[in-house]
């Protein structure tokens, strides 16, 4: 004969089962949090270093086109003090 399951012994059963549950997703919420932040380090990391080389080209860009239109006044620059001192 086959003795019937306590129904404490059921319900203590599936308590612990759903402790063991919250406890395995607050530890998988608790991972997913760290990865995130630590993909958010990076997403900042390389978004302050893109600013500082679209900055780099920028500043490279106006000066090549400020001194380039210098050069071509240069000549005439040149040209006009070698007239002031005579030569």
């Amino acid at each position: 004969m086959t003795a019937t399951p306590d129904p404490r012994d059921f319900q203590t059963e599936v308590l612990n089962r759903l402790e063991r549950l919250e406890q395995k997703l607050d530890d998988d919420i608790q991972r997913l949090n760290e990865r995130t932040d630590k993909w958010k380090e990076r997403f900042l990391r390389l978004s302050k270093d893109n600013l500082a080389i679209s900055r780099t080209v920028i500043i490279a860009a106006a000066t090549v086109v400020i001194f380039g239109s210098l050069l071509d006044k240069a000549e005439i620059m040149v040209e006009g003090a070698a007239k002031l001192l005579g030569k």
